[in-house]
């Protein structure tokens, strides 16, 4: 087990790393427009690590580990959902630093919370694709999503770093001007999403095991 725990939050790990780097000189120099695009960039990167992580891994190695399937989708699932937590406390953190005294701080807390909260479902879907249709699947079905998903991220955030109001921040509105349990119920449906997404993967991972 730790040797699935190990090569997969290398990635996690390398990930993460990436997704600060640019953005602690951005706050340096008082351009806090870039948390929007960051609070978008959440499910690229998730699911960025889950095709590297998989892509890394093979049946046969997974055979010798004295593990059983749910111990392995369980351990997987568990990264992530400890990934997802950590880039939900970096966004929460920049939040802070760039717009705790101004009045944009709770859209860009909203739209933190909300990416934050569909990415989780979202990467239980890439690993029940990887075991269920295998890599191949897994690595179009990602690199087709970060495409899609990164034009309209520039489009919505990059005249945010020039012009106050812009639909960064804007695609939270609802959220953030919604009753304060609002954003915690929309946390319990990802969480329970991803509990239901888990089981599932348990089947798929033993169904696919038991086809070599």
């Amino acid at each position: 087990m730790f040797a699935i725990a190990r090569k997969t939050s290398f990635f996690y790990f390398t990930h993460l790393v990436t997704f600060c780097a640019p953005a602690w000189p951005a706050l340096l120099k008082g351009k806090g427009g870039i948390i929007s695009m960051l609070a978008f960039w959440v499910p690229l990167w998730l699911s960025s690590s889950v095709l590297w992580s998989e892509k890394q891994e093979s049946y046969a190695l997974l055979r010798m580990l004295p593990v059983t399937d749910r111990e392995i989708v369980r351990t997987k699932f568990g990264l992530a959902l400890a990934a997802a937590f950590v880039y939900w406390l970096i966004l929460l953190l920049f939040n802070w630093w760039a717009w705790e005294s101004s009045w944009e701080y709770p859209f860009y807390r909203a739209l933190a919370n909300l990416t934050c909260a569909v990415s989780l479902p979202l990467v239980a879907c890439w690993y029940i694709v990887s075991w269920r249709f295998g890599r191949s699947a897994l690595t179009v079905g990602v690199l087709a999503f970060i495409a899609l998903a990164i034009i309209p991220t520039f489009a919505l955030n990059i005249d945010r770093w020039d012009w106050i109001g812009a639909p960064g921040i804007a695609a939270a509105r609802w959220l953030a001007e919604g009753p304060w349990y609002l954003q915690f119920c929309i946390f319990l449906i990802a969480l329970a999403a991803y509990y239901g997404l888990m089981q599932v993967a348990v089947r798929v991972k033993q169904k696919s095991e038991a086809s070599l």
